[in-house]
């Protein structure tokens, strides 16, 4: 898994090893993780589908 820090606060990116540092401030940290590798029908690779079954009629 690849992890991305942001401080909202100091709005930067920030290293996984500064979290603590700057949570221990007040600071507000986000994360966000994505997956080494993406499957195929992985809905952040491909988009919202809809099912349009036997007939194609939604």
């Amino acid at each position: 898994m690849n992890g991305h820090w942001y401080c909202t606060d100091c709005e930067e990116r920030i290293d996984k090893q500064a979290i603590e540092d700057h949570e221990a401030d007040g600071h507000h940290v986000k994360g966000r993780l994505r997956p080494d590798r993406l499957l195929p029908s992985d809905p952040e690779l491909v988009g919202t589908q809809v099912d349009l079954g036997e007939g194609g009629d939604a």
